[in-house]
């Protein structure tokens, strides 16, 4: 099979959509299909191609933004550059599927597909505009965020329901239900994220350390445990929390950890490496994840690979993932004194994190691997190129 990817960003670091992506490239060309990767070129990557993966890099030239979506204009830039690589592709190439990532891509993908008769999947890993009518508001006020784009994406994602889109691939039932919200007809497909095969870090968890990794918005929610750490700071005054990543909301938290004196006991690391963010993982006591928003939740994962246990909202979709009291718990996201009582249980009581840690792993292997993963997502594109076949037969 040959399949064409469209992704702005092409990374295992960061961001969950662009590590799907990548794994989608990856598994496809273990198993012997052909992938061409349009994607932009970005400040500071590489990335490295092999003989069953083609990656093109076109312009504008992006810098990340701790997910900031691109301008207006770059994504423009996108459409109309990836729209000219991808009919030389395809001509050449015989292309079976387009699949893009959503916004920018799933526009460019659709073009391709009008114009092509090559039938398009596009991935959509979270919606936005069903929730607080606030929302927007919010994002644009945090830090260098733009007000023209914070208006668009919310008609965007509206949009999107009508672009020449064969089938939606989405990354959880959560994220199902919140695209059938805006009222799309077309046929949406599950296929749960995984990650790829890799050993664990030997590593002594420090029972007195947990992690936060992910992008610094407003809706990670990572206020609740910045506040829950006061608590736990006045029984364990050397416990430390680690918040790795970046984003616009990252001098609000920094303004909050000043106003509560947690100076000593919250640090920002900013990005890390995929190799640090394992140690960093295996050397913690629990990943903590208080977002209220979420398509999957891939750090979940991530954390259970290095057998941690991950301390998360309970709501859809991480109560999905997460069993409470087995691979974790799931904590009112409100409720800073919950979180607080919980981290200050697996301080005292290591055992506890560590056969949580251990059922996560347990977990992740049987429901979340790259084998299972690669299964369905060929089931996805037969299905599509079976009624392909018997639309034009």
């Amino acid at each position: 099979m040959n399949v064409l990817l469209l992704s702005q960003f092409y990374s295992t670091t960061k961001g969950g959509g662009e590590y799907v992506f990548k794994t989608i490239a990856e598994s496809l060309a273990k198993n012997n299909h052909k992938v061409w990767v349009i994607t932009s070129k970005i400040k500071d990557e590489t990335y490295q191609e092999s003989e069953n993966v083609k990656i093109i890099t076109i312009q504008p030239e992006l810098a990340y933004k701790g997910g900031l979506p691109p301008s207006f204009t770059d994504n423009i830039k996108y459409v109309l550059n990836s729209y000219k690589q991808g009919r030389k592709i395809i001509k050449n190439h015989n292309i079976d599927i387009i699949h893009s990532n959503n916004f920018s891509p799933a526009l460019a993908g659709s073009i391709l597909s009008y114009f092509t008769k090559v039938p398009h999947i596009t991935t959509i890993h979270d919606i936005f505009s069903i929730y607080d009518k606030e929302f927007w508001k919010k994002w644009a006020s945090q830090s260098n965020v733009s007000y023209t784009n914070a208006r668009l994406i919310p008609f965007f994602e509206k949009l999107m329901m009508g672009f020449k889109i064969r089938l939606i691939h989405t990354v959880s039932d959560a994220t199902k239900t919140d695209i059938e919200k805006l009222g799309t007809r077309k046929p949406i497909h599950v296929i749960p994220n995984c990650i790829r095969d890799e050993e664990v870090i030997i590593a002594k968890p420090k029972n007195n350390q947990l992690a936060y990794l992910g992008r610094l918005v407003f809706y990670k929610n990572i206020e609740v445990i910045i506040k829950a750490f006061k608590i736990v700071s006045k029984e364990f005054p050397d416990v430390i929390l680690i918040i790795a990543g970046d984003g616009p909301h990252r001098s609000s938290l920094q303004n909050l950890v000043a106003k509560l004196d947690l100076q000593n006991n919250i640090k920002f690391t900013g990005y890390v490496t995929a190799d640090e963010k394992k140690i960093l993982l295996a050397e913690s006591n629990a990943l903590l994840f208080p977002s209220t928003i979420e398509g999957f939740g891939l750090v979940i994962l991530e954390a259970w690979q290095q057998k941690r246990p991950v301390i998360a909202s309970d709501m859809p979709p991480m109560s999905d993932i997460i069993q409470d009291s087995k691979t974790g718990f799931l904590i009112d996201p409100n409720n800073e004194k919950q979180w607080a009582e919980k981290i200050i249980e697996l301080i005292k009581n290591q055992n506890i994190s560590d056969e949580m840690g251990n059922a996560g792993y347990q977990v992740l292997k049987s429901k979340y691997n790259e084998a299972l993963f690669y299964q369905n997502l060929i089931k996805m594109y037969d299905n599509v190129l079976k009624t392909t076949d018997q639309k034009t037969s």
